[in-house]
């Protein structure tokens, strides 16, 4: 009886290792040691954006699905990406906590464009690509505030081609601050099959909704998690350790 139930409780840690969520790829936008990219303001914000865990990069240069983002030569006259201090919501493990300087990607409106009262940066989309080999069920959070004047909406779409996009989730009624609370300063999403396996996985983000040239959404601390998919002889233990389980019974 006790061999049965020490086994049973073997098979049961496999279970739950399997069932674990691991890190596919993690963006503080600060720690370099692991060959990630550190932002910098405008006219210097990088528009490829490696992530600083794990693999995976961050597009705004009009590659792999994504538009690309104005920046100026001097300055940050009607920029559309910068960066401006960020927050510890979201951060774990060894992301960065430092919140001052360059922390957090912003998306700006941008310059005045047609019809008037529309900005630059309206309608553009940023994408994360990063693999899905051996994964499945793609869980993605991230620290979010806008200001006033900033995209109302992020509309989140994936694909496993870089071409064909399906919809992940709308994201509205983002949080004037980082420190303001509510259900949308931290925000998750999920796909729960779409991406499983996927040797290149895209994840594309479009912003709407910016009412002046200086509006924007700041965004930190990115997490892109994932289940292991069992190997064969795992999904065998956990049948087998079904089995036990209804035996007991």
């Amino acid at each position: 009886m006790i061999k049965s139930s020490l086994f049973a409780f073997g098979l049961a840690s496999i279970v739950a290792s399997v069932a674990s969520a691991d890190m596919i790829a993690q963006w503080d936008f600060q720690t370099t040691t692991n060959g990630g990219t550190a932002l910098a303001a405008s006219p210097l914000t990088p528009k490829l954006l490696v992530a600083n865990f794990g693999t995976g990069s961050l597009y705004l240069n009009g590659t792999n699905g994504s538009s690309d983002f104005f920046e100026p030569v001097t300055g940050n006259t009607n920029t559309e990406i910068n960066s401006f201090a960020g927050t510890t919501l979201n951060a774990t493990g060894s992301m960065s906590t430092v919140t001052s300087g360059s922390g957090a990607l912003a998306i700006v409106g941008g310059a005045a464009s047609v019809p008037a009262g529309t900005f630059g940066a309206n309608g553009k989309s940023m994408v994360f690509a990063f693999s899905m080999s051996g994964y499945s069920n793609l869980a993605v959070s991230y620290a979010v505030q806008r200001t006033a004047s900033g995209f109302s909406t992020q509309q989140w779409d994936y694909s496993s081609d870089g071409t064909n996009w399906s919809s992940a989730a709308t994201i509205t009624g983002i949080q004037a601050s980082f420190s303001g609370g509510g259900t949308n300063v931290v925000t998750s999403l999920g796909v729960a099959s779409g991406l499983d396996n996927a040797a290149t996985a895209y994840m594309r983000v479009t912003f709407t909704g910016a009412t002046s040239a200086t509006g924007n959404n700041r965004m930190d601390n990115f997490q892109f998690n994932a289940t292991a998919i069992p190997a064969p002889g795992a999904i065998a233990l956990i049948g087998l350790a079904g089995l036990i389980a209804r035996r007991r019974r």
